[in-house]
């Protein structure tokens, strides 16, 4: 009987050291840090829940999980050819019929974490897709000469405009915080004639 008690305190004990490493993992993975510049949001069973607060937070694990995401990161899209995604991707045709290279950047960051992940799907690929659109738009009504010279600073204005009004549409809990006009050039394989018929252009005038 004496070995029998010694095995069942053996064996309590061993139960009692399992459920407090259980607990204690349990605590780990519920307890989480969000810093200064991130925001999280909590899902109770893949549904939104709650926003976390800057600092320590619980979120009781499996039931409720969470994302945290980097809401001050600026998030940088470079478009245009050899840059993007297909190889066209830059070239644009004018509001008089002439076909544009253009090279931007679009600068982003995340100003609304819950928009963000649940009403934008593939979020990077969608920014992209709207800033080539609009500026398509832009490109389409406006003719080839300000786009090459005085007109850059302007489109880019119009541009940050344009995508930020259509991503709102979209609650996409994004904020432009720039665009930058790289390049915006005839393509490759006509820039040579391009500037012979301007410096003809420059010697009639």
């Amino acid at each position: 009987r004496g070995l029998g008690d010694v095995y069942k305190r053996q064996g309590f004990g061993s139960i009692g050291i399992f459920v407090v490493a259980a607990f204690a993992l349990w605590v780990f993975a519920s307890f989480y840090r969000v810093d200064t510049s991130e925001q999280s949001v909590e899902l109770f069973f893949g549904e939104y829940y709650k926003t976390g607060n800057e600092g320590l937070n619980f979120a009781p694990w499996p039931i409720v999980t969470k994302e945290i995401l980097p809401v001050t990161k600026e998030n940088i899209e470079d478009i245009g050819v050899g840059r993007g995604v297909r190889a066209d991707e830059g070239l644009m045709l004018t509001g008089d019929e002439n076909i544009v290279d253009i090279d931007f950047q679009v600068v982003w960051n995340i100003n609304d974490p819950q928009k963000f992940l649940f009403n934008l799907a593939g979020q990077r690929e969608t920014i992209r897709a709207v800033s080539e659109s609009v500026m398509r738009e832009i490109v389409a009504r406006t003719n080839l000469t300000p786009i090459l010279t005085t007109g850059k600073g302007a489109i880019a204005t119009d541009l940050q405009l344009l995508i930020q009004e259509t991503l709102d549409s979209y609650d996409a809990g994004v904020s432009i915080v720039r665009v930058n006009l790289d390049k915006a050039d005839p393509p490759r394989e006509v820039a040579d004639s391009f500037r012979e018929v301007q410096a003809a252009e420059q010697k009639r005038d």
